[in-house]
C-alpha cells in the first residue's frame, strides 16, 4: 500500500502563520477592548436616546428579562448577568433599534399630493394603426 506524502518546501511560512493569526487575534481584542470603553461612556447617552426616540424598546427588552427569569431562569439569570456584563454594547443596540423604529414610522407617514380626477371620457385609446412598432426581440435568441 502506497502512502502520499505532503511535501512542504519551506518550514519557516508556518510559524509566520501563526504569528499573523496570533496578531489578528489581539488586533481584534484590542478593538473591541476599545469598544467597550468608549460604549461605556456613551452608554447613559444611548439609553437616554432611546427612551427619548422609542422608550417601548426599553420596556420590551426588560419584559424579555423578566420573562426569561419567570419560565427559564437559569437562562434569565445569564442574560441578567451578560446584561450588567455587556451593558455598554446592549445600550447601543437598544439605541439603533429605537432609531430605526423612529426612521421607520417617519417614512411610513404618508404624504398626500393632489391629484386630477380623469373620467372615462378623457381617456385616449390608440388603434392599432398608432402603436409603435417594437422589433421583434425574440427573434434575436434562439
Amino acid at each position: 500500500m502506497s502512502q502520499f506524502h505532503f511535501k512542504s518546501y519551506n518550514k519557516g511560512n508556518s510559524w509566520l502563520g501563526i504569528i499573523i493569526i496570533v496578531a489578528i487575534i489581539f488586533f481584534i481584542f484590542f478593538i473591541i477592548q476599545n469598544l467597550y470603553k468608549l460604549f461605556a461612556v456613551l452608554a447613559p447617552i444611548f439609553l437616554i436616546l432611546t427612551a427619548i426616540l422609542d422608550y417601548r424598546v426599553i420596556a420590551k427588552f426588560g419584559i424579555v428579562i423578566y420573562e426569561l427569569l419567570r419560565y427559564r431562569t437559569a437562562l434569565g439569570i445569564l442574560a441578567v448577568i451578560f446584561t450588567i456584563i455587556g451593558l455598554p454594547f446592549v445600550s447601543a443596540a437598544m439605541f439603533f433599534n429605537a432609531f430605526m423604529n423612529y426612521k421607520t414610522k417617519r417614512r411610513a407617514k404618508k404624504k398626500y399630493i393632489d391629484y386630477q380626477d380623469v373620467s372615462n371620457d378623457d381617456i385616449l385609446i390608440l388603434d392599432d394603426k398608432d402603436k409603435i412598432k417594437i422589433d421583434d426581440f425574440e427573434n434575436h435568441f434562439d
